[in-house]
């Protein structure tokens, strides 16, 4: 319903607005003449509008930048994926004085059933907070981050990976 508004012929509303005397062959073919310009405005128009409707839909979120990734650069395969560069959570040692009397943060390190694996500082510290990896397929690098920088957080920094 709301697409309908944008449907417009402007041919038949051209031939429809001549007074009725003046309908034959010559003047029809006058006034199409003369809307083809409007008519070529009209086609700038609706591919403006689409493209915004498209940068509308998309956000800064993972999933919605991905997939406008995919659609523009590989929308065939859709290899291009975005994953966070911090690979591990940390885990957190405390001593007996920095434990919560209420809620107790103690691990115990030599349980079996689910073993605590302790990561060194620079394992944990990425200066990305996002990695885009893309194929090895000639994708324009330019174009891609400037799709990317258009819809990421200023806040935020990434890189770009070839897998």
């Amino acid at each position: 319903m709301k697409d309908e508004v944008f449907n417009i012929n402007f041919r038949k509303l051209a031939i429809e607005q001549l007074p009725t005397k003046m309908r034959n062959s010559f003047w029809i073919a006058f006034v199409l003449v003369l809307i083809i310009p409007l008519e070529a405005l009209y086609n700038e128009f609706l591919k403006a509008r689409k493209q915004n409707l498209i940068r509308l839909k998309t956000t800064c979120q993972k999933f919605s930048m991905q997939k406008r990734l995919n659609d523009v650069f590989d929308p065939l395969d859709r290899r291009i994926e975005i994953v966070k560069a911090v690979l591990f959570d940390g885990t957190y040692l405390y001593t007996e004085a920095e434990d919560d009397q209420y809620k107790s943060k103690t691990k115990w390190l030599f349980d079996d059933s689910n073993p605590i694996y302790i990561y060194t500082e620079a394992e944990l510290y990425s200066e990305f907070d996002f990695i885009v990896k893309i194929p090895n397929t000639g994708i324009n690098q330019i174009q891609l981050k400037a799709e990317i920088e258009y819809y990421m957080l200023q806040s935020k920094n990434y890189t770009i990976q070839i897998i």
